[in-house]
């Protein structure tokens, strides 16, 4: 049993701001988390480079080249607003770029794609990608909510376009809805996705009348439920219409948002609940694509509450 952790101090070194939420403490403080645990299962990896070709497998070139010529040489810059703006200390709670984040971008991807080869040709049963900044709310053309490009969606398309899979299977628990990954993939049948998020909360969107082409299920959960609610939903709901579709890999947005400690949302899902939310989603790999199963860093913006909910997912990941 081999299960693979991707990193790079690069996802640290892309830097918000003083106060953001989306800062660096939360992946030092996983990797800390993580390195904690018994090492013989885990296999770390650094995560390499991604060619800005890959970022073109769901994001137009325009965007692209926008983005990285967007990247300033100090201070920060906003690329969530219709022009982008730039200023010497920070550009407050959206979505920002420093002179580190191309390479910070570059990274994610890179490791996500790493993760889709080793694991889809055997060499590893399943994976976690530490990736920053986080991915599910980037559209094709437009930066939203901390995300610069869309992480698990690039993965998706390569795994179809170098692998040759055919369909893919995505799954996000963070608090948020993954409305980016949604408009991506809402008229292809080849990908299905399941979110699971809170309404109200931004982005507002996530309906249960919103279903794409029949390859979409939201799960809208009201604020304050009791996490023996939200679990229930997860399990008739999300599991049960999973247990219903063919894929070939499963990919699953990890977000720790949900957290009852977490300052973004307003769930009650203790750290315990998200060994439970993989244990289910390993098994269903297991019996529906052969083990295959790739996590990606989303959100969770308490500090402690992720660090120690990534450790229980990578914990059930790794048979631990």
């Amino acid at each position: 049993m081999t299960t693979l952790c991707f990193y790079h101090p690069d996802n640290e070194a892309h830097d918000p701001g003083k106060g953001h939420s989306e800062r660096a403490a939360r992946i030092t403080a996983i990797v800390k988390a993580l390195r904690a645990l018994p090492q013989p299962s885990i296999a770390w990896r650094e995560s390499p480079l991604a060619d800005h070709e890959a970022l073109f497998l769901t994001h137009t070139p325009a965007y692209i080249d926008f983005v990285f010529k967007s990247v300033p040489q100090s201070g920060y810059c906003t690329i969530e607003l219709d022009e982008t703006v730039c200023c010497d200390d920070d550009a407050g709670e959206l979505t920002v770029l420093c002179p580190r984040s191309g390479d910070a971008v570059l990274r994610s991807v890179g490791g996500a794609l790493q993760a889709v080869d080793e694991v889809v040709t055997g060499k590893a049963d399943n994976a976690f990608c530490l990736t920053r900044p986080p991915g599910h709310h980037a559209m094709q053309g437009k930066a939203m909510g901390f995300c610069v490009v869309n992480n698990v969606a690039i993965a998706a398309r390569y795994a179809q376009k170098a692998h040759g899979l055919k369909r893919i299977a995505i799954v996000d628990f963070d608090v948020h809805h993954g409305n980016g990954t949604q408009a991506i993939f809402e008229k292809d049948t080849s990908v299905f996705f399941i979110s699971l998020h809170q309404l109200p909360l931004w982005p507002e969107s996530g309906y249960e009348d919103e279903v794409g082409a029949g390859n979409i299920l939201n799960i809208p959960i009201p604020p304050n439920t009791p996490r023996e609610a939200w679990l229930t939903q997860w399990r008739e709901k999300a599991m049960a219409r999973l247990e219903r579709e063919d894929f070939d890999l499963l990919l699953v947005s990890a977000g720790f948002d949900a957290h009852k400690d977490d300052p973004k949302g307003s769930q009650n899902l203790e750290t315990e609940d998200y060994a439970t939310l993989m244990c289910d989603l390993k098994g269903m790999a297991e019996r529906k694509c052969q083990g295959r199963l790739i996590a990606l860093l989303e959100g969770g913006y308490n500090i402690e509450a992720s660090a120690t909910s990534a450790a229980a997912v990578m914990g059930v990941l790794s048979d631990q």
